[in-house]
């Protein structure tokens, strides 16, 4: 069951599936910060007084529309640098707004005032964007430049100011006039409110770069889950129904197991002189109605072909899904096996097997490289079913059994015991059964 693995390791394909969605995001982002700012720009048209509602018009709109120009860098060597400078100038752009804007055309309106506004609130527009682009560095790039904006400002408007009122200079609890006259003084800036609002900014920064990585892991688990499905369908969709490849991808199966297993090794006897008469399309297609005949028996009886061998195929019973009763449900395979064989024609032609069916410890699991895998079985029960197979010839059995299957299996009274018998390259003889109805004609024919 050797075949391709996929053509991109699961860090690539995800790497590349986030990259993607990062430039989609960046472009989202581009376009929604153009548009927020041009809203932005008609507000302050409605705001201001003719002529210097044109002037903030007009230079916010630039501000908007020179943001596209980031565009031109998407799918170049500078896109990262690009994502990277476009919302540090957002964010200087407020600041620039906060600590140099002056409020009014008019009078000298202390610039300290400006905090009075919502201005303030267009670093979050800034940060919001960011998160579009799906990455926790320029989230955190951008939280880090608004969050320091606005220290600058203040420090910048504060610097400029003879004399600074804050909340310190408001008495313990201070009655409504002192309060409102105070916050109200012209000089008032309120540190402890900058600093606060800074304090939010990092926070709510640090939080969305946080939900941000959180939905960049949920992509790359989903990512590796499907990954692991596609490839537990490639390895078994084949070979197995599509209940048990559901079962085999919900409870992880895949992984390197040793557990007690039944394994069947089933051949077609006398294939060599049969093949010799035959074309190679036909020869394919018998073997390929034959294998299926015997893949649906596996199947209704719980077991897993594990590999096709030219004219053989091994089938285990409790591996890779672990089942109840895998002895008796492997004898039940075996005999509807020869059952079948006994009773139909594949390409007009009659087939007949040998079995060898052996229970013992089996390690079981995927093995090659990353570039071919396939999912195989080891253990001396894996070799004893072979063997017991190729025994059939000596002894003119259809099937034989070892008598550890029959000790894990029920009651099978059409078993019957054959003695002891001495098992090419193996130390030691062991008792093995036939079924009763397996024919017992003598079979010199090679395979």
């Amino acid at each position: 069951m050797a075949l391709k693995h996929l053509s991109a390791s699961l860090p690539d394909a995800t790497a590349l599936a986030l990259s993607r969605a990062e430039r989609r995001g960046f472009k989202m982002a581009v376009i929604g910060r153009t548009a927020a700012v041009m809203m932005i720009a008609v507000a302050y048209l409605l705001s201001y007084y003719f002529p210097i509602n044109i002037a903030i018009f007009a230079i916010t709109a630039i501000v908007a529309v020179g943001g596209l120009t980031a565009l031109a860098a998407i799918g170049t060597r500078f896109e990262k640098a690009a994502r990277f400078v476009l919302f540090a100038f957002d964010a200087s752009a407020v600041t620039i707004l906060l600590a140099f804007v002056p409020l009014s055309s008019g009078g000298d309106i202390p610039q300290n005032l400006v905090f009075m506004t919502s201005s303030v609130q267009h670093y979050y527009l800034v940060v919001a964007a960011a998160v579009l682009t799906l990455s926790p560095p320029l989230v955190l790039w951008t939280g880090l430049w608004a969050a320091g904006g606005l220290l600058f400002a203040t420090w910048w408007i504060m610097s400029g100011m003879d004399h600074v009122v804050s909340y310190n200079a408001l008495p313990i609890s201070p009655s409504r006039d002192i309060y409102i006259q105070t916050v109200l003084d012209p000089n008032f800036l309120g540190i402890a409110s900058r600093l606060q609002e800074a304090l939010i900014i990092s926070l709510v920064t640090a939080i969305a770069a946080l939900a941000v990585h959180q939905a960049r892991r949920v992509v790359k688990d989903q990512a590796k889950s499907e990954a692991r499905a596609r490839r537990v369908r490639t390895l078994f969709g084949r070979y197995v129904p599509a209940p048990i490849v559901r079962k085999l991808i919900d409870e992880g199966q895949l992984a390197p197991q040793t557990r007690l297993a039944t394994l069947m090794f089933a051949d077609i006897k006398g294939f060599t002189r049969l093949s010799q008469g035959m074309k190679p399309a036909e020869l394919v297609e018998m073997l390929n109605a034959f294998f299926t005949a015997i893949t649906d028996i596996v199947d209704r009886n719980g077991g897993v072909v594990i590999n096709y061998i030219g004219d053989a195929v091994l089938i285990s019973f409790n591996a890779p899904l672990p089942i109840e009763g895998h002895a008796d449900r492997a004898l039940t395979a075996a005999e509807d096996i020869l059952a079948m064989s006994e009773s139909r024609l594949f390409d007009r032609r009659s087939l007949r097997v040998r079995i060898g069916v052996a229970t013992g410890f089996i390690s079981a699991g995927t093995v090659g490289t990353g570039e071919r895998q396939t999912y195989t079985v080891y253990g001396d029960a894996v070799n004893l079913a072979q063997r017991l197979q190729e025994l059939n010839k000596e002894m003119g059995t259809n099937c034989l059994v070892c008598g550890m299957t029959v000790a894990k299996a029920d009651a099978h009274p059409s078993l019957r015991s054959l003695g002891q018998v001495q098992i090419r390259n193996r130390f030691g003889s062991i008792e093995v059964f036939t079924p009763a109805k397996a024919a017992t004609m003598a079979d010199a024919s090679g395979a």
